[in-house]
């Protein structure tokens, strides 16, 4: 596949999405972002979930929906039905990648699996994600994200110390799952430049979580003992959290002995530094029930701007803990746009995350809003060679739906 300068490294890449929620429409929204055609396959009437899902812009758009299906077009077909799955066949056939984030099986039952399409374009790319993986005892069972937070032990180490589990203020296990499709399907496009052919990608929920758990995983094996609930500290470094100051809180991550020094001089405690319950980094953890209602008295004396000018000068990573509202207003945010608008036919203006990945040569770009359900089913069957004609039988027919 040739690629023009500055054209997006994507282009000319079609995608086939088929699945519904966070993880499959992240993968696909972010394959889009950077130029690929992502194709969203939802069902007649109903369509992707998430366009149900309160709040709504004007025009009933779903926030929730809005957020993860950007810069897509909009296939709606009846599966259920022989001739919609004929449809998605056809699709296949000139596709390279499909994302399937349906439930385990469920597209081999209507012959539109990873073997079935393989056999009908050996170059396809078929990216399963799930909840478990297509493999194992528990590979049909439900998971969403909160349920796979708490099955892969993400919850046990979130909250405050003594008190119950909190799940991430994100979909973490939603999101992970998505990203992780991302990375499969880059690497597969990678080998079939080589190789010529497809591949099966698969990645799930609870896949993605244990990676993440990472350095985690490694200390328990090391030591037998499992991490434990921190708060907004961590299990390892301290001070490596968020202090109550005078007006609200800072976070304070000193996570190396330098760091651990410019502490001790911002606060004005340069003593401490000598002190032999903190002389390391292991002393400071071992001892942090001493340390941290030290370190909390004194930060609880200066207000979050006098701490974070006094640390940052000492080399000390610091920050206020800043809601949305204020984060989104943050000058560096705005020099990476990383809010965009974006125009969309019933909803009016749009605000939202922009694309984290910058590329100098080859960047990705917004060029669609959020696709109303149907909105681009005739323009795919055109593309696919069927006629105006017989794209109103399959309307008549409820094969196919339409936005118009």
């Amino acid at each position: 596949m040739q690629q023009t300068p500055g054209e997006a490294p994507l282009a000319g890449v079609k995608v086939i999405e088929v699945g519904v929620a966070m993880a499959g429409p992240f993968c696909g929204m972010t394959l889009a972002d950077y130029g690929a055609d992502v194709i969203k396959v939802e069902r007649v009437g109903e369509g992707d979930e998430t366009r149900h899902w309160p709040p709504y812009f004007p025009g009933e758009v779903g926030y929730y929906f809005a957020a993860a299906n950007r810069n897509k077009r909009s296939l709606s077909i009846d599966l259920k039905q022989p001739e919609g799955v004929d449809i998605l066949r056809q699709l296949a056939r000139g596709a390279d990648v499909l994302i399937d984030n349906f439930r385990v099986g469920a597209l081999d039952a209507l012959g539109i699996g990873y073997e079935a399409l393989h056999a009908i374009n050996p170059r396809l790319i078929y990216c399963g994600i799930s909840g478990f993986g297509p493999t194992g005892p528990r590979r049909h069972d439900r998971a969403n994200d909160i349920f796979m937070q708490a099955f892969t032990g993400n919850m046990s180490i979130t909250g405050e110390e003594g008190r119950g589990p909190v799940k991430a203020g994100i979909s973490l296990a939603d999101l992970g799952g998505g990203m992780f499709g991302v990375i499969g399907v880059l690497l597969a496009l990678q080998a079939r430049a080589k190789s010529g052919v497809g591949q099966r990608v698969d990645t799930s929920l609870m896949e993605g979580q244990l990676a993440m758990l990472s350095y985690h995983l490694t200390s328990y094996f090391a030591t037998g003992r499992a991490p434990v609930r921190r708060g907004a500290s961590s299990q390892l470094s301290v001070p490596y959290q968020a202090f109550q100051a005078k007006d609200d809180w800072v976070v304070v991550a000193a996570f190396t002995q330098r760091m651990w020094q410019g502490v001790c001089r911002a606060i004005g405690r340069p003593q401490w530094m000598d002190d032999e319950r903190f002389a390391s980094a292991n002393l400071r953890a071992a001892n942090r029930g001493i340390l941290i209602p030290m370190l909390s008295e004194v930060f609880a004396t200066r207000t979050v701007e006098e701490w974070v000018k006094q640390l940052s000068a000492e080399g000390v990573p610091c920050t206020s803990v800043n809601s949305i509202d204020k984060v989104v207003k943050d000058e560096q945010v705005a020099a990476r746009d990383m809010i965009v608008e974006i125009e969309h036919p019933t909803a009016g203006t749009i605000r939202m995350a922009g694309l984290p990945v910058k590329l100098s040569a080859n960047p990705g770009s917004i060029r669609r809003h959020a696709p109303l359900l149907g909105e681009h089913s005739a323009e795919v069957l055109r593309e696919l060679g069927h006629t105006d004609e017989g794209i109103r039988a399959l309307c008549a027919k409820g094969i196919i739906g339409t936005s118009a």
